[in-house]
């Protein structure tokens, strides 16, 4: 029989095993069940957890209130009408997870013209309602009425909840969601947090790689109705967001604004293009742009052909925010300019914004706007060319309620072969300092300590055709702005392409930092597959020109090796193209000096190995060469970069160099370019050979 002490004993170990397994992450309690869902079943009648006895209607999964770690996925190909608006919410570790299975296209969620509730709830073909950990993704949604009225495609919200937490929205195709633009709180998705007597805000909000287009009034876009601040005034004291990240996505063809984040505290908006915004307002709207927010990092975006002069800005660091970083970005043929920067004067709000290391090219009515009292902002590192002809100004400061104070434009490139000039307003302490101002000089032109007046000789100006395809606003050898700026501290450590700022001891002018180009790079061969793939030899896999925001080329074969080839026999040449991964544990990546199936170099994305890989296969063996950690996800665009010179390779991603290797045998010296996958699908786009 067991003594009182070995009881007591056993108790206690029982105590301690107990406690062990409540200690476990939530993930580990929390496996989930699978849901199918397909349009074509007869009726709801299954029990939804086979592809067998799948769940027909959106009513059954309404219906159902789901468990952390279930999923619900929709049958591609199909089509549902009216709202998608399940219950539940899942934890950490283990969020619910809405999606697709099987293959073909994104199942359609077509609201049918649902409209939104006079508090901004409801009124979207997807909906969440105080619901968090949840993922989003691999939908196609769609939500069109016979009459314009407010509605959404995506409507996550959050109502007198406190803090929710993870909201992810991914691979979306969200489109024709005829909203109104009068008011920017509708469109395609958004993330909302609002209430009357709770205090409420969303952390971890994470929205990317997504595809929004055709939607009235913003592609994408947070709220909060708990932002007073600064003359706001609605529920309440300001709560930011916490955590968002917003990336990768594809915008165009708004109503009004493209991507808007509001009341939120560093938030991250990068990799992201936005074009043709404002098409129908008539009103106030920019590309992309944070408001009511601290902190805000917007990085390597393109933003391109926003329509209208009321803003009609790419970018915008607007009112009631502080610290907006705006860097690394390209801004083109937008009708309002290239940035905004703007307080309506009822605070003591937009202070500290910096604007650095951007490129914008042909942007119309003004540069720079500084509007209202604005503070302490910080100008620098930025290359503008204003094409021949163009009436645009450089600057505009204008009153709102007051005017910019104690702004510093130093180490900029000013490429001016139009007719603008400056205009100053009441602005207080506007300084100018090692700045270049080149072609016409208006009598405007600011006075500068440092000034330089001498072609800063570009590679080739006003030659921009994308945010990766810029190496016409590199510098060449002998540049009077090469060693010539003034150093800044803090100044974000790196140029537009990724290089160590300064090269040398002395920093440069403009967004390039560096020794200069030898030579004016040449580009002998481009392909955005627009007009099909004619152009390339394929060998394995299956390939097709399919349309994902726009043509590009996609082999859909996950079995084997898969390869095309194109270009002629060059030697020493920069390739670059966007790749996307299609599938997990993918791989996919760039051939170059490719000589036939058997012979080739290789720089490869790994989603495996988490990795960029350089290969040299020689007559059919392929041996690794180098390689450098780099995390990947499926389903993300990626802009990769091979430059071959004699026997250095150097690979780059995303315009940072990751890797660098030098041969020490002479051996594929020449050859075509191509893609190469092996058990594994992707997509590619835009590939550029320079010379």
């Amino acid at each position: 029989m067991y003594s009182a002490k070995k009881l007591l004993n056993l108790f206690s170990a029982f105590v301690i095993l107990f406690s062990l397994l409540g200690a476990l992450p939530k993930a580990a309690m929390a496996a989930g069940t699978i849901y199918y869902v397909d349009s074509s079943r007869p009726d709801d009648s299954g029990d939804g957890k086979s592809t067998a006895t799948a769940w027909k209607s959106l009513t059954k999964v309404n219906a159902t209130t789901f468990a952390p770690g279930d999923q619900i996925l929709f049958k591609a190909g199909g089509t549902w009408t009216g709202q998608l608006y399940p219950k539940g919410s899942g934890v950490s570790g283990s969020p619910i997870t809405l999606s697709s299975y099987g293959s073909g296209n994104k199942p359609l969620i077509n609201g049918g013209g649902l409209t939104m509730n006079a508090d901004g709830s409801g009124g979207a073909a997807v909906y969440l309602y105080n619901q968090e950990y949840w993922e989003i993704k691999n939908l196609e949604v769609t939500n069109t009425g016979t009459t314009a009225a407010k509605r959404l495609g995506v409507n996550v919200v959050a109502s007198d909840y406190g803090t929710a937490n993870y909201i992810h929205i991914s691979n979306l195709t969200v489109h024709d969601v005829n909203g109104i633009n009068t008011d920017k709180k509708n469109g395609g998705i958004a993330v909302q947090a609002l209430g009357t007597s709770t205090s409420t805000k969303w952390n971890d909000v994470r929205i990317e790689n997504n595809t929004v287009y055709t939607v009235d009034a913003t592609g994408i876009q947070t709220h909060s109705r708990w932002m007073n601040r600064g003359g706001m005034v609605d529920s309440g004291p300001w709560s930011g967001f916490t955590n968002v990240l917003i990336q990768y996505n594809t915008v165009y063809d708004t109503g009004r604004d493209g991507i808007l984040v509001r009341v939120s505290t560093a938030p991250v908006i990068q990799y992201n293009v936005v074009h043709h915004a404002n098409m129908r307002s008539g009103a106030e709207a920019v590309a992309i742009w944070p408001f009511n927010t601290d902190d805000a990092l917007v990085q390597y975006n393109e933003a391109y052909s926003t329509h209208g002069s009321l803003d009609g800005q790419g970018f915008d660091s607007d009112y009631d925010s502080n610290r907006t970083i705006i860097q690394y970005n390209y801004s083109h043929d937008n009708e309002g300019g290239f940035v905004l920067i703007c307080n309506n004067g009822t605070s003591n709000f937009n202070n500290g914004t910096i604007v650095r290391y951007n490129i914008s090219q042909n942007d119309g009515t003004r540069i720079f706007q500084l509007a209202g009292p604005v503070s302490n902002t910080s100008i620098y590192n930025n290359t503008i060319y204003v094409g021949a002809g163009a009436g645009t100004n450089i600057l505009l400061i204008n009153d709102w309620g007051g005017s910019a104070s104690n702004t510093s434009f130093k180490n900029n490139i000013i490429y001016n072969l139009g007719s603008g000039g400056y205009s100053y307003g009441s602005g207080t302490n506007t300084v100018f300092d090692y700045n270049v101002f080149y072609g016409n000089h208006p009598g405007s032109e600011p006075s500068d300590a440092h000034k330089l007046t001498s072609n800063p000789l570009f590679v080739s100006p006003g030659s921009g055709t994308g945010r990766t395809a810029l190496d016409g606003y590199k510098l060449q050898t002998g540049s009077p702005a090469i060693d010539s700026g003034v150093a800044i501290t803090g100044n974000g450590g790196i140029d537009y392409w990724g290089s160590a700022v300064p090269a040398n001891s002395v920093t440069d002018r403009g967004a390039y930092e560096g020794t200069g180009i030898g030579s004016v790079p040449v580009t002998v061969f481009s392909d955005n597959f627009e007009s099909g793939s004619s152009n390339w030899t394929t060998s394995g896999g299956t390939w097709s020109v399919i349309t994902d925001g726009t043509k590009v080329f996609n082999q859909s074969l996950v079995t084997g090796e898969a390869l095309a080839f194109a270009g002629s026999a060059w030697t020493n040449y920069t390739y670059s193209s966007k790749v996307k991964l299609n599938n997990a544990y993918a791989n996919a990546g760039l051939l170059f000096r490719v000589a036939d199936a058997n012979n080739y170099y290789m720089l490869r994305i790994n989603n495996s190995t988490n990795a960029l890989e350089l290969y040299k296969k020689v007559s059919g063996t392929l041996t690794l060469l180098t390689s450098a950690s780099f995390s990947s996800s499926i389903n993300t665009w990626y802009d990769l970069k091979v430059k071959v010179t004699g026997n250095t390779i150097d690979g780059s991603v995303n315009n940072t160099q990751l890797l660098t290797y030098t041969s020490s045998v002479a051996e594929l010296t020449s050859g075509k370019i191509g893609y190469r996958m092996a058990s594994s699908t992707a997509s590619f786009d835009d590939a550029v050979v320079t010379q």
